[in-house]
């Protein structure tokens, strides 16, 4: 709207199409229309009403564009499409049970679509997306951005990674040191997550990188919290290196 009124504005002052166009940054094509729009809606007017005054032609033309519902086709997103929704999110559900809670192998949005598109469904994936963002009903997360100097701050934590050697499909554990500062990476595969194995990653990791962080960080990992006490507190396992 500010773009035409700038055009009209400068078009009855006598400035040429090329000048408007390097003054207001739009192309010469769209001066043009935006003029030529102008110009027709004032001859309508007038044609109506002699007396119409330049002011409300220009109110006319810069006013926002009003749509008809009326005719509108039925939306189609449709029950049918809701209900197999829940049922692609309910198999991911049980996808998470048989892999692991926390499974982070799950189907994203676009691959959800798609799947509707190659079984028929006609609809769009901005609708997908929105009705995804319902049906989840995840809870808002904050994240609070910190800064750290370098070798202040380790976090450790395991994650388990499926993977499939020799035609077999395995689980394996992953213990992982990341520096906060420095946003390097150590990681090193098990075939567990016990006492000994948490043991031998921290023995590893510090002999590898020749000392150790002020201070390490851990999630609340069974190997490292044998209890909580309360609400917040932990008692945790102390381990030799800690004394």
């Amino acid at each position: 709207m500010e773009d035409k009124a700038k055009v009209i504005t400068l078009k009855n002052e006598g400035v040429s199409n090329r000048e408007v166009a390097r003054r207001t940054g739009l192309h010469r094509e769209t001066v043009s229309k935006y003029w030529e729009e102008y110009k027709r809606l004032k001859h309508e007017l007038r044609s109506k009403d002699a007396k119409t005054d330049e002011k409300l032609i220009q109110e006319k033309l810069l006013s926002k564009p009003k749509y008809s519902v009326n005719g509108r086709k039925k939306r189609k997103y449709t029950d049918e499409i809701e209900t197999r929704l829940k049922e692609i999110l309910k198999s991911e559900k049980r996808k998470d049970t048989l892999l692991s809670q926390g499974n982070k192998e799950q189907m994203t949005n676009k691959q959800i679509f798609e799947m509707l598109q190659t079984e028929g469904f006609d609809i769009g994936q901005s609708t997908i997306n929105v009705a995804l963002s319902r049906l989840r009903t995840r809870p808002k997360r904050v994240f609070i951005r910190q800064q750290y100097d370098f070798g202040d701050r380790l976090e450790y934590d395991f994650g388990e990674v499926k993977l499939i050697i020799g035609g077999v499909l395995d689980t394996y554990y992953m213990a992982v040191f990341t520096s906060c500062a420095g946003k390097y990476r150590w990681l090193k595969l098990y075939r567990n997550q016990k006492n000994p194995v948490f043991m031998d990653s921290h023995v590893r990791f510090f002999e590898y990188i020749g000392g150790c962080c002020c201070e390490v960080v851990y999630d609340n990992m069974k190997n490292v919290v044998t209890k909580f006490i309360g609400k917040n507190e932990k008692h945790l396992i102390l381990f030799p290196f800690q004394q």
